[in-house]
């Protein structure tokens, strides 16, 4: 028998673990790692909901639920989009391919539009397409501009504009249905940017570099918001963005999790410490109550938003039942 794992780790495993999402129900955490496998737990408590079952033949780079929350879609190193049934782990379509030659052309990220008609994904070379995610036919041309992998995207605008941030130190905006880029490239001349995210509001846009800082910039305009957040001293592999907008929350090569606040730009709290190695993933639980992270150390871990600590567990309801009086006569062992 497995010795239990200390509080607030998931699972503990020798491969890394690259990317994890909280349901959109809040009830449950999805991650994959560099193995091509997928695990489900629940939230509260932890406990598995299965085992790491392989969905990739290698590294797994992106999760995404599907908007009906029957589905798990991923992306990954074997150039291809699968869709997998969360309920039991079983394939839910025949996968379809986005590369031709997945040796050097992994897929690196993924988004699907809100309404569960497409995907959307970028590659190591630079490629951001769209997809019809029943049947996997391509939606328009390819879209180029990157010069390099790039390495994540989002949706926002209703779905009518693709954020992507690549290896070429650029973060690009496009039209998602004409493909026309929208405005000049964002560009802070620091090398290479790993991490994105944008509030559901839409005003800014986060990212996260290889320089080791998380910066601001004004999704309209391009113009950086404040000084560059600095921490993590090495680069910054995760951020995401509280569902209010008031906080950003980053992961990087030190091994730390760190909280910040979006329009000062001032740290929130101490640096959460535990993985050892680089966080490569982070995600926030629809009530913002918990981060959850994955790293190189091959753990999944919660912690409380807050405080940094490990959750507090699960409470469970106690019910009290009336009973008649009960009259013992005689001697009793008590």
């Amino acid at each position: 028998m497995n010795a239990p794992l200390p509080p607030g780790i998931l699972v503990s495993d020798p491969k890394s673990f690259t990317a994890v999402i909280c349901t959109a129900d809040g009830a449950e955490i999805v991650a994959a790692d560099t193995a091509g496998r997928i695990g489900r737990w629940q939230r509260a408590g932890g406990a598995p909901l299965s085992d790491l079952l392989p969905v990739h033949d290698r590294t797994v780079w992106a999760v995404a639920e599907s908007s009906d929350g029957r589905e798990i879609v991923t992306t990954g190193s074997d150039g291809t989009v699968r869709r997998t049934r969360r309920v039991d782990g079983r394939p839910a379509a025949d996968p379809f391919a986005v590369t031709t030659d997945p040796v050097v052309d992994w897929v690196r990220a993924l988004a699907l539009t809100a309404d569960g008609v497409e995907a959307v994904t970028a590659t190591q070379t630079g490629v951001l397409r769209r997809w019809n995610l029943a049947d996997g036919t391509p939606l328009g041309p390819p879209l180029t501009g990157h010069r390099g992998a790039i390495r994540v995207l989002a949706l926002v605008a209703g779905d009518r504009e693709v954020v992507t941030a690549g290896e070429d130190g650029t973060a690009r905006r496009w039209d998602r249905l004409t493909g026309e880029p929208l405005g000049a490239p964002l560009d802070a001349g620091s090398g290479a940017l790993l991490a994105l995210a944008v509030p559901a509001d839409g005003a800014v846009i986060v990212t996260g570099g290889q320089d080791g800082t998380v910066r601001r910039w004004d999704r309209l305009t391009g113009t950086p918001l404040g000084a560059p957040l600095t921490g993590h001293g090495k680069p910054v592999h995760a951020v995401a963005v509280t569902r209010d907008g008031a906080e950003v929350v980053s992961g990087g090569s030190d091994g730390t999790v760190r909280r910040w606040d979006r329009l000062s730009g001032l740290p929130l709290g101490q640096p959460f410490v535990g993985h050892a190695g680089s966080v490569w993933a982070v995600a926030l639980s629809p009530d913002g109550a918990e981060v959850v992270t994955g790293g190189y150390d091959g753990t999944v871990r919660r912690w409380d938003r807050l405080t940094g600590l490990p959750p507090a567990p699960a409470r469970t309801g106690t019910r009290t039942v009336g009973v008649s009086r009960v009259e013992i006569h005689g001697r009793t062992p008590f």
